[in-house]
């Protein structure tokens, strides 16, 4: 142990820091600044859009129920614009051009950003926080801001903060993590022609036993999602999984990227060796982070519940509707995994025009006076996270919190403290799908 004391800077002062600029983040950032605050948002990467960019993850997840289109607002905004621009082709992520997209909107807001910039601690004031405290290429530094946001995705800044969290399940086993990579030289027709794409198909799982059984692939890990065809030229895939990972551990992720790159390579010899469209093929890159699930889950004033999942509930401080089926990815590899994964996620799948309500006190954390939480670390149970952590979800409570972080700074208010017909107003106003609400 040591001690270590110096006097730091403060850089930045802004009405509202987002930590994170992930798909939660930068929808925070962007309502926070349309609604008049001045916004820093900072990330220990080098580029907007988290996984979606960072760990190159294919496809979007369900935007619409089937009849209502439920990332309303600044998510509608950004899919539009992403088919447009080609940062997406229906629900395929093309990672460069998300980047451009994010980065466009956020130069439109006013937003100032600052990259390869890591949180490293808080300074607090009781239960607020003076100032957060970090590190890039400057050095050490603090940023002051009336309210912070935390879309780290880890939950960092509410951690640091001092909030109640989970991680995992009852044993703090975490899913496993994914590194996604890129493909180049794939016949995409001749491809489709093989019929073996995913978990979901006879081939692929009979090609994966095969290659397992051969000793072509390590691990008898079955649960392979499989390719998405990112343009004309590439296709990302999604698969190699890694078991055991703390995602709160950095020894435990770069083990995990070392042996997940060990397992690409040995998918890419599966692939060109049994797959049809794949004899010419070349994994061009993977992702520069780790595809993680699942980290803390921060506690907030309400704990949304996987039994709020079965009731399609609806709340009176509902801030939007989402319906994603609950997906945990096994914690262990084999056939017998995959399968009671892909009865409980079927199982658990919502009809057309089915969702569920999103309370806005999932979004205040406790034991904290200045902050709010949007994406993958909003208070959840384990089911429910496994639902609402990917990007619409993401989109939605980002959305959410940016707006009340603005209403917050107008009004002189705790977050816990404003008025949420105002928020729900708002986010109306603006886009959001919130059909229980009446101005």
């Amino acid at each position: 142990m040591i001690n270590y004391t110096r006097q730091i800077a403060v850089k930045h002062n802004v009405d509202i820091c987002v930590v994170g600029c992930g798909p939660a983040g930068f929808a925070a950032a962007v309502s926070a600044a349309r609604n008049g605050a001045s916004v820093l948002v900072i990330d220990a990467l080098s580029m907007p859009g988290g996984m979606s960019t960072a760990a190159l993850v294919p496809v979007l997840m369900p935007v619409s129920d089937g009849i209502n289109f439920l990332a309303g607002g600044i998510g509608h905004e950004t899919y539009l614009r992403a088919q447009e621009s080609g940062a997406m082709r229906g629900g395929a992520i093309h990672a460069e051009k998300l980047k451009y997209l994010y980065e466009d909107m956020m130069a439109e807001a006013g937003i100032a950003i600052s990259y390869n910039t890591t949180l490293m601690d808080v300074d607090l004031d009781g239960q607020g926080i003076n100032a957060a405290i970090c590190h890039a290429k400057s050095g050490l530094f603090a940023i002051q801001a009336k309210i912070f946001i935390d879309c780290s995705g880890d939950g960092d800044l509410a951690a640091l903060a001092g909030a109640p969290f989970e991680v995992g399940d009852d044993n703090g086993n975490t899913m496993p993590a994914t590194l996604c990579s890129l493909w180049a030289g794939v016949d995409w027709n001749q491809y489709r022609e093989g019929k073996a794409f995913s978990h979901n198909d006879d081939n692929m799982l009979a090609i994966l036993k095969q290659a397992y059984e051969q000793g072509v692939i390590s691990m008898d890990d079955y649960h392979h999602t499989g390719m998405t065809r990112t343009n004309d030229q590439l296709v990302t895939g999604n698969f190699s999984h890694v078991f055991g990972i703390n995602p709160l551990d950095e020894l435990s992720v770069t083990k995990g990227l070392i042996d997940n790159r060990k397992l690409l390579r040995e998918y890419e010899t599966m692939y060109r060796q049994f797959i049809r469209g794949f004899q010419s093929a070349s994994l061009a890159t993977s992702g520069s982070i780790l595809g993680i699930r699942e980290s803390r889950r921060i506690i907030a004033e309400y704990v949304l519940s996987a039994q709020d999942y079965d009731n399609r509930a609806t709340f009176e401080d509902e801030i939007g509707r989402y319906n994603f089926s609950i997906d945990v990815h096994p914690s262990t590899p084999g056939r017998q995994a995959l399968e009671e994964h892909k009865k409980h996620f079927r199982g658990k799948a919502y009809g057309k025009g089915e969702s569920y309500g999103i309370p806005y006190r999932i979004l205040c954390p406790k034991n904290t006076d200045n902050l709010l939480v949007a994406g993958r670390c909003v208070s959840t149970d384990r089911n429910m996270m496994a639902s609402l952590r990917v990007i619409p979800g993401c989109w939605i409570t980002g959305m959410a919190a940016g707006t009340a972080a603005a209403i917050s700074v107008k009004n002189k208010q705790k977050p816990n403290q404003i008025d949420v017909k105002a928020l729900q107003k708002n986010l109306h106003a603006n886009g959001a799908f919130l059909p229980n609400f009446k101005p």
